[in-house]
C-alpha cells in the first residue's frame, strides 16, 4: 500500500479522507500540526438571544473548525427551540466535506458544498443568490454572520461587502502550531510516500526537510497552498482539483498511471 501522509487533523467522528484513502488501497497516515481551541462565548451569546436568532437568515461556515465549536461547544448549551431555529437557518459552505459535516450536525438548509470549491466561489454564490430575484437592493438583507478562526483570509466577506452586503464576523476558534512537526513527519515519513499539503500553518519545518529529502511525492489541497509551497521552492506533483478525498485521490491514481510509479 502507498503511505500518504495527510498533513491535517483527523476529523472526528469520521474522516472523510481516511474512509476514502483506505477504500483504495492507500495507507494514509494524519499528522496534526496544529491544535484548535474552541472560542464558543460570542457565538454562544448571540444564539442565546431570541431576537438576534430569529432575525437571523444567512451563515457562512468555512472550516470543519468552526463546525466541531458549533457541535461540541455551542449546540449543547442552547435550548430545543433555539437548536431548532439554529439548525434550520441557511447556510453556505465551502467544500463537500464541511457540508455534510454540517448535515449531520443536523442543519437542513446547507449550500455551496460542492459547488463551491473556494471562497471567491463561495462569495459569487452567495450574491447570485440574494440578487438572483432580480432586487439588487442590499438593504433589504439582513446582516450575513460568517463564523470563522482567528487566522483567515478576507476574499469573503470583502467580495460580499463591495456587492453591498454586510458581514458580521464571530471568532469560533483559534489555532497553535505544535512543538514537535518535525519529529513527528520524519517518524512517519517513508521513501516514495505521498505528502500532502492542506495549509500553510505549520508546515515551514517539513518544507525545508522535503527540499533536501527530494523522494517524497507532494500533493497541495489547491492553488493556494501551491502558491505558498512554491514561494518556498518546493513544487507539487500534484494540485487537487476540489479540496474533497475523491478528487485527490483520483488525482493520484492518474499520477502513478502517467508515471508508471509504484
Amino acid at each position: 500500500m502507498t503511505r500518504v501522509l495527510l498533513l491535517k487533523n483527523r476529523t472526528t467522528p469520521d474522516d472523510a479522507y481516511e474512509q476514502n484513502f483506505l477504500s483504495k488501497e492507500f495507507d494514509p497516515v494524519f499528522i496534526p500540526l496544529i491544535k484548535h481551541t474552541h472560542l464558543p462565548a460570542q457565538a454562544l451569546q448571540l444564539f442565546q438571544n431570541d431576537e438576534y436568532l430569529s432575525s437571523l437568515q444567512n451563515i457562512i461556515i468555512t472550516s470543519q473548525r468552526t463546525v466541531e465549536c458549533l457541535n461540541e461547544s455551542i449546540m449543547p448549551l442552547l435550548s430545543e427551540k433555539q437548536l431548532f431555529e439554529l439548525r434550520n437557518k441557511t447556510v453556505y459552505t465551502v467544500g463537500p466535506a464541511t457540508q455534510v459535516f454540517l448535515q449531520r450536525c443536523g442543519f437542513t438548509d446547507v449550500r455551496g458544498g460542492p459547488d463551491a470549491g473556494n471562497g471567491d466561489i463561495l462569495a459569487s454564490l452567495i450574491i447570485s443568490e440574494l440578487f438572483g430575484s432580480g432586487n439588487s437592493n442590499s438593504l433589504e438583507y439582513p446582516e450575513l454572520l460568517f463564523l470563522v478562526g482567528e487566522t483567515r483570509r478576507d476574499i469573503i466577506p470583502k467580495k460580499l461587502n463591495e456587492a453591498g452586503l454586510k458581514v458580521q464576523e464571530i471568532v469560533t476558534y483559534k489555532t497553535e502550531s505544535l512543538s514537535d512537526n518535525l519529529g513527528r513527519f520524519k517518524f512517519y515519513c517513508t521513501p516514495f510516500c505521498w505528502v500532502v499539503f492542506f495549509s500553510s500553518q505549520g508546515t515551514e519545518e517539513i518544507v525545508k526537510y522535503l527540499k533536501n529529502h527530494p523522494d517524497s511525492k507532494i500533493a497541495s489541497i489547491g492553488p493556494t497552498t501551491d502558491r505558498y509551497l512554491l514561494t518556498k521552492g518546493l513544487k507539487s506533483n500534484l494540485v487537487s482539483s476540489k479540496p474533497e478525498p475523491l478528487s485527490l485521490i483520483n488525482a493520484m491514481i492518474d499520477f502513478k498511471d502517467t508515471h508508471n510509479d509504484t
